[in-house]
């Protein structure tokens, strides 16, 4: 009886040590582990400050004229330029996608840098004439801004589609500084839906 009763007992404490053995082993906690961090709130459109987009476009320039040199030109906004109108002269399209007043002004300072960065003489702004035919609101908008950066002595001039011939003074000079943009399909036609700009 007492040797079926220790035969017992050591096949249990056989049984122990086989599930010790074969136990998996608890890793250690670790020791100076910094806390997960929380995750960040989800923020709202309502959360972010309310900016008219006057004051939009003037805080991206001011960011463009503080950290222009370092951004890749990927991380720029589009600016689509479809080629040149003649020699030394682009064409920057600010219609396309169908973008806001401010949005457009925006393309057209970045695009006017780039262009002059580039050596370009004179550009060809698309800005349509809106749907009506009675003058869109980006023409409006980015004549006002022009004769702005006119002013400031930023551009040399400018010349609306419509004066942009022979005729015109302006648009005469502009071909001596330029002689491709007398090849220009726009030269001559009164095209209300471009301007020409001269660096």
């Amino acid at each position: 009886m007492k040797a079926k009763a220790n035969a017992k007992q050591k096949r249990l404490a056989e049984g122990q040590k086989r599930k010790e053995l074969w136990a998996p082993k608890k890793a250690a906690p670790a020791k100076d582990v910094p806390p997960a961090p929380l995750r960040p709130a989800v923020r709202r459109m309502e959360d972010y400050p309310q900016q008219s987009p006057e004051e939009e476009t003037r805080e991206f320039l001011e960011y463009l004229e503080k950290y222009g040199d370092t951004i890749r030109k990927d991380d720029t906004l589009p600016v689509k330029r479809k080629g040149k109108t003649g020699a030394g002269a682009g064409v920057l399209n600010l219609e396309e996608g169908m973008p806001t007043v401010a949005e457009a002004v925006s393309r057209m300072h970045i695009g006017l840098q780039e262009m002059k960065a580039g050596r370009v003489k004179a550009v060809k702004l698309i800005h349509g004439y809106g749907s009506t035919g009675r003058g869109g609101k980006i023409c409006a908008g980015v004549r006002q801004e022009l004769a702005d950066m006119k002013r400031k002595k930023l551009v040399r001039d400018f010349i609306p589609g419509e004066d942009f011939g022979p005729t015109d003074a302006a648009s005469r000079k502009a071909v001596e500084l330029d002689g491709g943009l007398a090849r220009d399909p726009d030269y001559g036609r009164m095209n209300h839906g471009i301007t020409i700009v001269l660096f």
